[in-house]
Order: structure tokens, then sequence, then C-alpha cells
């Protein structure tokens, strides 16, 4: 048993299981939170179980920027007084360097953990690649959640063999049971009566990044063809009245904007389509995608995002997009919603096969593990990056 903290942005839905979980495997456990909440965010979270703390900071939204930047302070301050024997850390901003340095001046476990690309930006900065690699080469050990971050992590220095895949861990159980639950209910057949015909879902921020216009040309391509498809868009953002006023210029009557819902109202939605459609233009992972998957819905996935790569099966569980291509996108499409009911099960049960291994439990044993084959945990002797020891005592009283 060890005593573990994680350092991350902000406490989200999807992650309060994976750390409940973990929580219950160790000797204590903790969250530092870069920030209570991001300004495109808007998810009711109930007061988790474990102990979490919001970082005090300088919080920044540039021009242009969905989320602000976050320099936060007292880092060291904060992991002194929790004292874990590793740190679990999810990112590289100013929090995550200082983590570091807490654990390098204080022979503490570092690890780091992260949805890693090289197309989020850093390579075009000397300074973000610079810290990249100083951290990710003298970490302890690295989690990436997907192939891809397993590719990033090693490109920036990870020996392969401190590299553990745990791709996106999320609460599978949940939404199968939710999704299960609610096709069973009066209150399903009630509202799939609304819609006479197949129904395709897209779930995500209406933000231009995401494809919407993407999925308007597929959606045309699709019409020509089945004239009576629905489109049910859930999800909110700034761009969703000029989104609205499109629909209405098209004159589609079966296209229907659901708004925001929280992640606990999802599987309805889920429950309610024949095709989840990813079709986002750039996005780290897409954990939308596995909650399709979980229940147990076909899928038609944008190649932009990474999940697509580690999630689907072609022909087995759905199909891989270029959402910029509207014709060989809308054939996919069809390829489903031309399927017999028993198919498209098929086809969905195979998608909740392949999620099934990234469900909560499994996955907090696999880090567990992970962390735990990184050697003993107990270590009271401060170490030095360069210099005495008691220069950076003095460091870590300032921060």
């Amino acid at each position: 048993m060890f005593k573990l903290a994680v350092v991350t942005n902000i406490l989200t839905p999807y992650r309060i299981p994976l750390f409940t979980a973990l929580h219950e495997q160790v000797e204590e456990f903790s969250v530092l939170l870069k920030a209570e909440q991001e300004d495109n965010r808007l998810w009711e979270i109930e007061k988790p179980h474990f102990h979490t703390e919001v970082l005090p900071g300088i919080h920044i939204k540039p021009r242009g920027h969905e989320v602000a930047l976050h320099f936060n302070y007292g880092v060291i301050r904060a992991l002194r007084k929790l004292n874990p024997d590793v740190v679990l850390s999810g990112g590289f901003a100013l929090a995550n360097l200082w983590a570091f340095i807490y654990c390098q001046l204080y022979r503490k476990h570092y690890v780091n953990w992260t949805e890693l690309t090289r197309q989020d930006g850093a390579e075009s900065s000397l300074i973000r690649r610079w810290i990249r690699r100083l951290i990710i080469r003298r970490a302890d050990g690295c989690i990436a959640e997907s192939s891809v971050a397993r590719e990033a992590f090693i490109y920036y220095g990870a020996r392969p063999e401190k590299v553990r895949t745990c791709i996106f861990p999320f609460d599978v159980k949940r939404f199968h049971q939710s999704a299960n639950q609610f096709r069973n209910s009066e209150e399903w057949i009630v509202l799939r009566r609304k819609f006479p015909g197949p129904v395709l879902l897209s779930i995500g921020q209406l933000i231009p990044q995401k494809g919407l216009i993407e999925l308007f040309q597929i959606y045309r391509e699709v019409l020509q063809v089945r004239s009576d498809v629905w489109l049910l868009i859930v999800g909110d953002g700034p761009a969703r009245g000029q989104y609205e006023q499109y629909v209405r210029e098209q004159g589609w009557d079966r296209v229907s904007f659901i708004g925001y819902v929280q992640s606990s109202e999802l599987p309805r939605y889920l429950s309610l389509s024949d095709v989840f459609v990813f079709h986002t233009l750039k996005d780290s992972f897409g954990l939308v995608l596995g909650e399709a998957m979980a229940a147990s819905l076909p899928v038609v996935s944008s190649i932009f995002a990474v999940a697509t790569r580690d999630l689907v099966d072609d022909g087995v569980n759905g199909f891989s997009i270029d959402p910029k291509n509207a014709k060989s996108s809308a054939e996919a499409v069809l390829k489903i919603i031309n399927m017999t009911p028993t198919q498209r099960l098929i086809m969905g049960q195979a998608g909740l096969a392949k999620v099934r291994h990234f469900d909560i439990q499994p996955s907090a044993k696999a880090i567990i593990q992970f962390i735990g084959s990184l050697g003993n945990h107990r270590h009271t002797k401060p170490a030095s990056l360069s210099g005495s020891n008691t220069e950076k005592r003095k460091v870590a009283s300032k921060d």
C-alpha cells in the first residue's frame, strides 16, 4: 500500500469513478486540481468520497482559447502536506512542473498520465518541447491513454518498458446498464415513436473543430438515399445559433438540437439511436466514442479522433471515416442503417466487447500494478536536482 496524489486540471464526471477505484486500492488518495471548473464545461458533480483540493493560481484565458491557462502556485507546499509516495501527473503545465520538482527533491515517484499527442501544439514551441523531454525522460513511468500517446511518450524520450498503455478508462458498466434499462422502459417506447425512421446521433460541443458543418454535409448525402433518417444533436456551444439557422435554411425537419445534457443522461439518447456519428476534426482522444460503444451502438467515427484508432474495428463494430469526405462518410452511415436489426445488434455487441477491457475496475488494477512495479515507495531523504539540499528546501518553502 502507498500514498497516491493526482495533479490534474479539473474534476470531471468521467474521472470520478476511476479515482474512486484508485482510492479504494491505496493507503491515501488525493487529487490536486488546477481549477474548480473550465469555462466551456457545464458539468454538475457530486462531492466525491476522496480528498480534493483546488490549488491557488492565476487563470488567464487568451483570446481565441476555449479554456484558461492555469498558473498555479503552492504545489510543493500542498504535496509536502500530503506526503504522497507517488504523484500521478496529468499534463505539463506549471503545476505539473512543480510536482515534478517536488518528486525530484523528495525522492518520490513521478508518473506522467495524459492524453499526449504530437499534434497538440507543443511541437511549435521550443520551451514546451524542452519541458516535455525533461519531465518524460526523468519520470519513473508513463501511463498512455492511447496508442498515439504511447508513441508520443517514446518520441519524447521515455523508455518503452516504462510506458504502460491504459486506454482511456471510463465506467463502461454504468453506460451499458443505463442504456439497456432505458431501452426496456415504457418511456423509451413513447419517445422512440417520435422518430419514425433511423436515428443518427451526434454528441459534442457545438464549435467548428467538432465538424458540425461536415456532419450536415454527410447528412445531406444520406438524405438523398434515405429521406426518413433523423439526426439528433446533443451538446451546446457558441456556434449553436449559427448551426440552427443553417438547418432551417436547408428546410430539414428531422434534425433536433437537444442541447447540453449531463453525463448521466447520455445513455437515454444513445439508446434511442441507431448509429453514433463521431465527426470531429480534432480530438486528443474522444471518450464519447467509447461511451456509445458501451451502450451497444454501432459507430461511424472520424480518423481525426485518436480514439478511432484504438476502438474502431472496421466492419466489426463500426467504420472509420474522413468527415471531410461527405460522400464516403455517408456510405458508411448507410451501410449500418440498411442492416437488419440483428446485424446492427451484433455490431453493437462487438463494440461493447471492445470497450469492456477499459472499464473502471480492470483499468484501476492495471494502474496500481504498474505503479507498484516502479519499486520501493518509501523515501524520506530529499534529493537535489542541482545545488545543495538547503537551497532546494528554500525553493520549496517559497512555492
